[in-house]
């Protein structure tokens, strides 16, 4: 008896209980208002949330659902029509938007102890739940509803609120609305549904997910034929066609699940709109607005194109990727993928998944070294190293193949991503130095203290960063190095206008290009960067008919791996990994390393510049290509050739050697270099002077703990 006492106190506690007891005292009398004006514009424009657009004017996508198709009440079959009111709410054309038989009914179920709790809100209720109030399960939410659906009913007809409902419910897999879910499921317009597939589209509205017929198509199938039942008991289809509409196979169309293009985009400029430039979720969803974009259709559909070419590795979890593409003169977002699937996975790893960058860091220590004086031609040692850090431990960073080829030049270095002098070098200009550009470079995930931090050696120098960084985030480090040392804020967004077409808001570039490192060192780096590409770690990102750089980075036990790089007009960052930061990337078909990720930059970039002219890196005043005498890193006069190669300095920092200093005392007027002999920017001759490159170069590995990986070999793509 205690235990049926306490059961009943319990139920008497639930609010829809309550709600019922509350509706009973005021004699169920009829609610006479009717739907405020601005709510009113609310629930009509439904049917317009804002439209995003790209930069051309070509239409990605609405920004709240990627598959909804607005059908009048006209072209829903009545049997539809029928088939949602027998399921869903049967009373629906007796009450005036709450049903007191409806609910007196489901209260007195839930006051029966052990009995389940039965639902009880009409179509006009779920209405307004969707459109006007948030998914919250409180009381007060639950009286709104019930308000709202009185002061709905009050103001449309019955066939005006079914039209609006049919139109606006999610039915599973991005589909929202009878249309997108008919073409979804069937192939086929909803005029043209037979009525054992309304029964089905009818049936998923009350679990989308566990009614999906592709997910579960035995449920599918029982819930269909219980809507069928429900439509026989209410008279809306004979005994025969009952009969011959359970007998039905679901015939739903078999489909590979797919995204839209530029889903991931659309989630990003919702957020952006959001949390950067002020606008109100409420007003995104029934404002009717039109978006205006930075994306360039054409680059997304091949970024999505090439991630999705990856070949699938004999592994049950397969490695994620992302993409991001900015123009780096200004910062516009070009392109963005943050998936492979956007179907099976809306994580937009491109901006929300923090990773380490392995040796894409290395361009930092070097352009912090060319700032403070030292030059490509400066010499180290690859050698191998024991360093005591603070905490008394040894730390002996090594090469990948732990093999030392002695004395070679910071160019040589990097090309081949060398991490001994990488560390020597980050030592020698001290890490405050590089933490410090990277800071202005735009990385904003740096952690600077506590008891692991990227102070230190290993972060900087070889990119094991205590958080790590995002694919945006490295990209748009990287600009100042495309852009004559000027960093670019990012910004997807250049224009807001109404439902009449007037321009609510114009958006420029956020804020002014920041110059963080000069013009000369950004081309300096530049050079190096494009031999990494030409003939060293990047080569795989080589284009066929246009000047590239860019970095290489694969992260300890592969589990990250990176390319980033640019031409004069575009900049791109490719990021592949496992979502699970621990999982390496190694696999019977081999490691996936950073090679894998230059391949893909470079068949996404060949793909999206072929149609534009080629032209190369600007070089910007105060830049001098000298002849260098490899063995002591000095200039040379021109005449003096002898092993020289072609180095390229900033005006006042060349290392003169004796011999040069005594050319210009003798000849002050005359120049011993002539940067018209090199217009490319390449050094002369350098495979025959410099150790470690007689080897092929698709077999230069990235060294250290961040070796390149093996990478898919091109038979193994498919043609896209």
């Amino acid at each position: 008896m205690r235990t049926w006492r306490f059961q009943f106190s319990k139920k008497l506690t639930n609010p829809k209980i309550i709600i019922g007891v509350c509706i009973f005292l005021l004699g169920g009398a009829v609610y006479g208002g009717v739907l405020k004006k601005d709510l009113r514009q609310k629930l009509e424009n439904i049917r317009m949330a804002a439209s995003v657009y790209d930069r051309n004017g070509n239409l990605i996508g609405n920004l709240f659902y990627y598959r909804r198709i607005w059908a009048p009440i006209e072209k829903i079959p009545a049997g539809l029509q029928n088939a949602v009111v027998a399921i869903e709410d049967s009373r629906y054309y007796k009450h005036n938007g709450v049903d007191l038989k409806g609910m007196t009914r489901a209260v007195l179920k839930d006051l029966i102890p052990g009995g389940p709790m039965e639902g009880g809100s009409t179509i006009t209720q779920q209405l307004a739940k969707i459109a006007l109030l948030s998914s919250e399960r409180t009381l007060g939410r639950k009286i709104q509803d019930i308000t709202y659906a009185l002061e709905i009913e009050q103001t449309y007809t019955k066939k005006e609120i079914l039209e609006f409902y049919l139109n606006s419910i999610y039915l599973a897999h991005g589909n929202v609305g009878v249309e997108a879910a008919s073409r979804y499921y069937f192939g086929k317009s909803v005029s043209r549904l037979n009525l054992g597939e309304m029964a089905l589209i009818a049936g998923i509205i009350r679990s989308p997910e566990n009614y999906s017929p592709f997910k579960y198509p035995q449920k599918a199938k029982e819930r269909r034929n219980l809507v069928l039942k429900k439509m026989l008991e209410h008279k809306y289809i004979t005994q025969s066609q009952y009969k011959a509409a359970i007998a039905q196979r679901i015939n739903a169309v078999s489909r590979n699940e797919t995204a839209s293009v530029g889903a991931y985009f659309l989630d990003y400029v919702h957020d952006y709109l959001v949390h950067k430039l002020g606008f109100a979720e409420e007003d995104l969803r029934y404002g009717g607005y039109s978006i205006y974009t930075t994306l360039d259709l054409s680059y997304q559909r091949e970024a999505e194109r090439v991630l999705a070419a990856i070949p699938r590795y004999s592994a049950r979890v397969q490695p994620q990727a992302a993409v991001v593409t900015l123009d780096p003169t200004n910062g516009a977002v070009l392109a963005m993928v943050g998936g492979r699937d956007y179907s099976k996975s809306q994580l937009n790893r491109a901006v929300k998944s923090y990773r380490q960058p392995g040796s894409a860091i290395k361009p930092f220590v070097y352009a912090t070294a060319l700032e403070k004086g030292y030059t490509a031609a400066a010499l180290f040692e690859d050698k191998p190293l024991s360093i005591t850090l603070p905490d008394k431990t040894i730390w002996s960073p090594g090469n990948y193949d732990n093999k030392y080829q002695g004395k070679m030049t910071l160019r040589e270095a990097l090309r081949q991503s060398v991490n001994s002098v990488a560390v020597q070098l980050l030592q020698s200009i001290g890490v405050n130095a590089v933490y410090d550009l990277v800071e202005r470079a735009g990385v904003t995930s740096l952690v600077k203290t506590g008891r692991n931090n990227d102070l230190n050696l290993a972060p900087l120098a070889l990119g094991g960063l205590t958080k790590g960084v995002t694919p945006l985030e490295l990209a748009t480090a990287y600009t100042p190095f495309a852009n004559q040392g000027l960093l670019v804020t990012p910004f997807a967004v250049t224009k807001v206008s109404d439902s009449h077409g007037n321009i609510l808001k114009d958006y420029q570039p956020e804020n002014q290009p920041k110059a963080v490192i000069t013009p000369q060192t950004a081309y300096i780096m530049t050079m190096l960067l494009k031999d990494v590409v030409d003939q060293g770690t990047g080569i795989r990102a080589k284009l066929p008919d246009r000047p590239a750089a860019g970095k290489t980075g694969t992260s300890s036990d592969y589990t990250n791996a990176w390319f980033v790089g640019y031409t004069p007009e575009l900049l791109t960052a490719v990021w592949i990994g496992n979502d699970r930061q621990e999982s390496p990337m190694s696999y019977v078909e081999g490691r996936v390393g950073s090679a894998t990720s230059a391949e893909i930059w470079g068949k996404y970039m060949s793909r999206i510049t072929a149609n534009r002219p080629v032209t190369d890196f600007s070089e910007p005043d105060g830049i001098v290509w000298v002849d260098v005498n490899p063995e002591t890193g000095q200039a040379v006069p021109g005449w003096f050739k002898g092993n020289s190669y072609k180095e390229v300095f900033a005006e006042k920092s060349v290392p003169q050697s004796t011999i040069y200093k005594l050319w210009h005392w003798l000849f002050p007027g005359r120049k011993a270099e002539d940067a018209s002999e090199n217009p490319g920017g390449q050094p002369q001759e350098e495979n025959q002077i410099n150790p470690g490159l007689n080897q092929s170069p698709t077999e230069i590995p990235e060294n250290g703990t961040d070796p390149a990986g093996i990478p898919a070999q091109s038979s193994d793509w498919p043609a896209y």
